[in-house]
């Protein structure tokens, strides 16, 4: 064998037995150093601070983001609370789900502390949202007062240590109406996590504790906080500012159009406004997010001043049919106005006897009076409108009403002086009506336009009332002089 050929047979054996031995893998690498983690998650972190809901999301986002790049346990505990942040704003706001719950509940395995008593906390305040505030002090439920106490008392012990746990710890107690026990803390859990919006935010949410000049500060702070724009909303239609409440809803409507609080709270003030089409859309996007009692008689009553009787009667018999223990009185009160609207007076006087039940004013016993007057029922219908005119003696159409009964009866002097009482009341009440239309006609921005419509309205109707009182005021004096 000649010595090139030995040579090429060794090259050959040297390469085979190379390529026979073991691999060995190629360094892989880290997908992330431990400072780019850092600098990212607190860029995250910041998001977070920012408080809003909006801002709550950005910083989901972030953090998912980062889990896809690592496995870091602290990101993981970040990420989880920031996602719990959005579920219990997302129940405060009636906000839909986005999934954050979800996306907790799947952290909380790569961690090893427990929030087993923040998803408690996130179910109790899911069952009630509602609270009722008198003065300074909330009313809950005695049923669930003591679950809120027993879990705002095992989150007390955790709120030094994050801002959400603040914020979870601050929602259920003033939530289980333990406003006096927090007080004392406030000032020292806001201090404690004083670069977190959110616990600001969450302060101002609760009625006793809202500043106006607070909350226009946070907005300053964070231009995104719409949940801030409905607060002052709210505290705005409290005060029977209405053009206020609605620039404040409808920004907040803009930064956050899903939620269903808000939708409802504008879908009122529209109604106030006589915006009755406007307002519609605004109560069916609450009752898509779910069942609203509420809602859903505001929608029946838009319906009633829009003459959709039919519709508006659908509405009221569901809601009738539902629950009685919330506002019968008032349901029972807009059916027997719709069905008095569509010629069904025994079906009316029915609905206005049970509304009283749960009710008593003017504008009830006086639809109960028209109804049984349509029945000819005089006597009952003398009843509830002489009741209407003892809780308002302003009820002009009462005082017609029952002049129209006395001359049925051929009671010409007493006919006459009723209906010459009502003429004066129209009279009174035109007067208010056209400084109620100066003063709506003073509003620039428009709002007020179908009110001005409305009243105009109003004003003729009461006009064409105290001619024809004038008139039978006539009859019956001439019936009195014939007798």
């Amino acid at each position: 064998m000649s010595n090139a050929l030995v040579s090429r047979l060794l090259v050959l054996l040297v390469v085979s037995s190379v390529a026979c031995g073991p691999r060995v893998a190629p360094a892989v690498a880290p997908r992330m150093t431990p400072e780019q983690l850092a600098t990212r998650l607190a860029e995250a972190d910041r998001l977070a601070t920012r408080g809003c809901y909006l801002c709550l999301k950005e910083a989901a986002a972030a953090y998912a983001a980062l889990l896809d790049l690592s496995d870091d346990p602290v990101l993981a505990a970040h990420a989880l609370e920031n996602n719990l942040m959005l579920v219990v704003r997302e129940v405060e706001l009636r906000l839909p789900d986005s999934g954050a719950r979800e996306a907790a509940a799947a952290l909380q395995a790569k961690i090893p502390a427990s929030y087993a008593a923040y998803f408690s906390a996130i179910d109790a305040l899911s069952r009630s949202r509602e609270q009722f505030v008198r003065g300074n002090e909330v009313f809950v439920p005695r049923e669930e007062r003591a679950e809120r106490m027993a879990l705002a008392a095992e989150l007390e012990k955790q709120w030094p240590v994050s801002p959400m746990k603040a914020y979870f710890y601050l929602s259920m107690a003033l939530n289980a109406g333990m406003v006096s026990e927090l007080k004392p803390q406030l000032d020292g859990i806001l201090s404690t996590h004083s670069d977190d919006l959110s616990l600001k935010y969450r302060a101002l949410a609760f009625p006793p504790l809202f500043s106006y000049d607070s909350a226009r500060a946070l907005i300053g702070q964070e231009t995104g906080f719409g949940e801030v724009h409905f607060l002052i909303g709210q505290r705005a239609v409290q005060n029977g500012n209405l053009a206020d409440a609605h620039r404040e809803l409808s920004r907040a409507e803009q930064l956050l159009p899903d939620s269903a609080s808000i939708s409802f709270l504008l879908g009122n003030v529209l109604l106030s406004y006589a915006r009755h089409n406007e307002a519609l859309p605004f109560f069916d996007r609450v009752l898509a997010a779910g069942p609203d009692d509420d809602a859903l008689l505001g929608r029946a009553k838009a319906l009633s001043y829009l003459r959709r009787h039919g519709e508006a009667l659908i509405a009221l018999d569901e809601l009738l049919q539902q629950d009685l223990r919330n506002n019968p009185g008032e349901k029972y009160y807009w059916r027997a106005w719709n069905r008095l609207h569509t010629a069904q007076p025994q079906a009316a006087l029915e609905d206005a006897m049970n509304a009283l039940k749960a009710m008593r004013n003017a504008p009830v016993y006086n639809l109960a009076g028209m109804a049984a007057f349509n029945l000819g029922q005089l006597a009952d219908a003398r009843d509830h409108f002489e009741n209407a005119l003892d809780m308002n003696r302003a009820d002009c159409d009462s005082e017609r009403y029952l002049g129209q009964i006395e001359s049925l009866e051929r009671r010409w002097e007493a006919a006459a002086g009723r209906f010459s009482h009502a003429a004066e009341c129209y009279d009174g009440a035109m007067a208010q009506m056209r400084k109620d239309l100066a003063r709506y006609e003073q509003d620039i921005t428009g709002l007020s336009n179908a009110l001005i419509q409305a009243k105009r309205a109003e004003i003729k109707d009461a006009e064409m009332l105290r001619a024809n009182s004038i008139n039978n005021a006539a009859v019956a004096t001439k019936n009195i002089d014939q007798r």
